[in-house]
């Protein structure tokens, strides 16, 4: 009897020390089927320095927000996007006006609202995709400030002019604008200021559009390159235009800049911050950075060719 519990109590000792190596020991990895915890799918995504990622990939889809804001508005023509803003809303044209005075203080409802909507220059060319736009698509909107530090910058157009700042304009070398069809990516290739009561700087007009006066795209290209880029802020690398390219022109108010002290409060002239961009094919390879170097030579208005406007009006 005494055998038998000896015995017993050593075969429980030896069980002890089996299960406690057993623990100490590496289990190896297994895969868990457990159908009630599945293991969630995995999204692979291109790295941002892959050379296979192209324009196309990374543009937003904003149709179904246009058709729908279309269901409320016949006036909505398209969505702007500045990646990197606040800026990403509708834009609207008014067929019926012969100015662009119309939407200078009304919403997109039509109703009467201070800081106005994004809507487009009424000689622009427009359409579902774009075959159907014309040389250049002037956007406008207002800037309540242009210093990031007020607490008003973040209101429509005020936060274009964080492309002042050659850091940010670094990792945001696209705009993007989409037609009812078709969503589209401008590459920027000017951040400039200007006169606009200066008759041979009329970098909002699109020659051929409805009302314009002027029907050759290469006058507007000779435009570009005698008066937009000599005023730029930045010279950009490696973009060539010509006149088979199609233009996005954002534009808005300026107050305190701090590239100029030329460049007075804008109800005292008729200065405006711009910025241009070449529409892109969505098969051309993505830039991850915009390329460019400081204008260090750029023409500051005014540069006495025409009258100043009336400081007192």
């Amino acid at each position: 009897m005494f055998l038998k519990k000896r015995s017993l109590l050593i075969l429980l000792a030896l069980t002890m020390v089996v299960a406690m190596l057993a623990a100490c020991t590496p289990r190896a990895t297994t895969v868990d089927d457990d159908p009630a915890d599945p293991t969630p799918p995995v999204v692979i995504e291109p790295p941002d320095d892959w050379d296979g990622v192209t324009i196309g990939y990374i543009t937003p889809d904003f149709l179904e927000d246009i058709a729908e804001r279309y269901s409320v508005s016949d006036h909505t023509v398209g969505w702007i996007d500045v990646p990197g803003t606040n800026i990403n809303a509708v834009v609207v044209r008014n067929p019926d006006c012969n100015d662009n005075l119309y939407y200078l203080r009304r919403n997109f409802y039509r109703e009467s609202y201070f800081d106005g909507v994004y809507y487009i220059d009424v000689r622009a060319l427009l359409g579902p995709t774009r075959e159907y736009l014309g040389v250049n698509t002037t956007i406008y909107g207002h800037a309540m400030a242009d210093d990031p530090e007020d607490p008003a910058f973040d209101r429509k157009f005020g936060n274009l002019h964080l492309f002042r700042d050659p850091f940010f304009l670094l990792e945001h070398p696209y705009i993007f604008f989409s037609l009812p069809e078709e969503n589209l990516a401008f590459e920027i290739f000017a951040v400039f200021y200007g006169n606009v009561d200066n008759p041979e700087f009329f970098y909002n007009d699109n020659p051929g559009g409805r009302l314009s006066s002027r029907e050759d795209a290469s006058e507007f290209i000779d435009m570009i390159n005698n008066e937009v880029l000599p005023r730029s802020l930045f010279h950009f690398e490696g973009i060539e235009l010509n006149e088979n390219d199609r233009f996005l022109t954002l534009s808005t108010c300026i107050y305190n800049p701090s590239c100029g002290t030329e460049l007075l409060h804008h109800t005292q002239t008729m200065y405006r911050f711009a910025i241009m961009a070449r529409l892109v094919d969505p098969d051309e390879p993505r830039k991850m950075y915009a390329d460019f170097v400081a204008n260090e030579d750029r023409i500051s208005d005014p540069d006495g060719r025409w009258a100043q406007v009336n400081p007192n009006r």
